[in-house]
C-alpha cells in the first residue's frame, strides 16, 4: 500500500474520530481499508493533528 492512499484514508478517520466523534465508524472504515496500526501510527505521526486524541484511539479502539 502506498503512503498516500493511507494518508488518505487516515485523514477521512481523523475527521470521522475529531470532528463528528464517531469511533466506531472510524474503526470499520481503517479495517475496510485493511491498514495496520503500524500503518495507523506512522500516518499519525506523518499527519502531527490531533495528534493526543488519535494517538488515544489507536490505543483504546484498535489495539
Amino acid at each position: 500500500m502506498n503512503k498516500e492512499f493511507i494518508d488518505g484514508i487516515w485523514f477521512a478517520v481523523q475527521h470521522i474520530v475529531i470532528v463528528r466523534d464517531m469511533p466506531a465508524i472510524a474503526v470499520g472504515i481503517v479495517k475496510e481499508g485493511c491498514l495496520s496500526i503500524a500503518n495507523c501510527k506512522a500516518a499519525q505521526k506523518r499527519s502531527g493533528s490531533f495528534n493526543k486524541q488519535m494517538m488515544q484511539f489507536i490505543k483504546n479502539e484498535l489495539e
